[in-house]
């Protein structure tokens, strides 16, 4: 067989300081094997190397972002993203010994490419907008997780030396209990504080002297009269007040970046998509814009984004064994995203809410039930983002009158059983 240089394929074993580059034929033999440091210059003459072995059909990478990738794509080169699982799987078939080099990863992800290209899907990347809506968006969360981890010390700490204060607040996220601990950091100041103090730091939160802080006032001497122990105390209010030091940095990072989000988002074309989906709100539509991208054709059917996404099952069967399991093999944060946007649709679409409650009544568990409803509108997300519509509950809800689906019987009967019920209580 006659190889040809337009069916050579490439691969990079990618790492922190230096890459392993493979380049092989349409029959597998490597025509080419070197490494390059990660440097300018030399990602750089990687590009140049590789052009020189003529067009490369594509190049195979265990990563979809970073400086590497940039450089290949800017070079109008293909890149393939290959699951590191996947590549494993490769590596595996190739040989049981589990030999191990960065020579012959690279070898193992050219030849996988060459043999399975079919399969798979070059990397299309997002236009600059949603790549920077996606980048705040992916920020945001991880200072949330770390704001989550900071209160979960500050909360221990408080256990240790001052178990009281946890009854003043159900949320700790909010800049009044921080607020409150620095203001009493100690039980002693909290039993001996004056009345004036607890009504000034309400007032400079904006909250009302109600019923319930009236009795924890008059009821604070008797409520703080835990026993001390003044070394655990000394140590553990420092504590307590460093991890909220920290709390008010991440509250200002969230709000900065909660800004650039929301004018990202305003200024996207298909921001009006992801507005209109039933219960996506504020923040939880830019998230679902970035999970979708900007790229049509990166998805051949709405099967493959519930697939990627992890709110479509993984079968396995064998025999007269079938089981179903939750698929992990996934982007957890889009699927976290649409679980949140299946829990806040039930209160916005009637539809929505029918179709958890015949999922829970068919015995699946509140979480199944969810996934189940995400992955509905998920599909629904797809149509619209390909056609670039808004969604219309009145409109869906005729659709599935019109199909006679199940879905449209459920919401009829459960909007009698609501009318039945206000009319009921009026009465009473």
């Amino acid at each position: 067989m006659n190889t040809t240089v337009s069916e050579r394929w490439a691969a990079v074993d990618w790492g922190d300081s230096s890459h392993a580059v493979c380049i092989v034929d349409a029959d597998g033999k490597q025509v080419a094997s070197f490494s390059v440091e990660h440097t300018a210059e030399q990602l750089e003459q990687m590009v140049l190397s590789l052009k020189q072995h003529g067009p490369i059909a594509g190049v195979a990478v265990e990563t979809d972002h970073g400086l590497l990738i940039h450089k290949l794509l800017e070079c109008d080169l293909a890149v393939y993203p290959i699951n590191p699982k996947l590549s494993d799987q490769w590596r595996a078939g190739r040989s049981v010994a589990g030999a191990k080099s960065d020579a012959a990863d690279s070898f193992t992800l050219a030849d996988g490419l060459r043999t399975h290209h079919g399969q798979l899907r070059p990397l299309l990347p997002d236009d600059p907008l949603t790549r920077e809506l996606r980048g705040f968006c992916h920020h945001e969360v991880a200072l949330i997780r770390e704001r989550t981890a900071e209160i979960e010390k500050l909360k221990a700490a408080l256990k240790e030396y001052y178990p009281e204060a946890l009854s003043w607040f159900d949320a700790w996220s909010c800049p009044a209990a921080w607020d409150f601990i620095v203001t009493f950091p100690t039980p002693r100041e909290l039993r001996e504080a004056k009345t004036g103090k607890f009504l000034t730091l309400l007032k400079h939160h904006h909250m009302k002297y109600a019923p319930r802080w009236q009795q924890m006032v008059a009821d604070r001497r008797t409520r703080a009269a835990w026993p001390a122990d003044p070394v655990v105390t000394h140590v553990q209010s420092h504590v307590a007040l460093d991890a909220i030091a920290k709390l008010r940095t991440i509250e200002c990072s969230i709000k900065q970046c909660r800004r650039h989000i929301d004018e990202l988002f305003a200024r996207h074309p298909d921001a009006g998509i992801f507005t209109s989906l039933p219960g996506a709100g504020k923040k939880l539509a830019p998230r679902l814009l970035a999970d979708m991208g900007s790229q049509r054709d990166r998805y051949e059917s709405a099967l493959a984004v519930q697939q990627i996404s992890g709110v479509a099952p993984v079968t396995r069967a064998s025999g007269k064994v079938r089981v179903v399991k939750i698929r992990w093999a996934c982007r957890k944060a889009f699927r976290h995203d649409l679980y949140w946007l299946a829990s806040c649709s039930r209160k916005k679409a009637a539809w929505a809410q029918a179709f958890y409650g015949q999922a829970r009544a068919r015995g699946d568990s509140h979480a199944l039930a969810l996934r189940k409803l995400g992955y509905k509108l998920l599909k629904i997300i797809f149509r619209l983002w390909q056609d670039r519509q808004v969604y219309d509950d009145h409109r869906y809800v005729l659709s599935l009158q019109r199909h006679g689906s199940p879905l449209a019987a459920a919401i009829s009967s459960s909007l009698i059983v609501n009318e039945r019920c206000t009319t009921n209580a009026k009465n009473t």
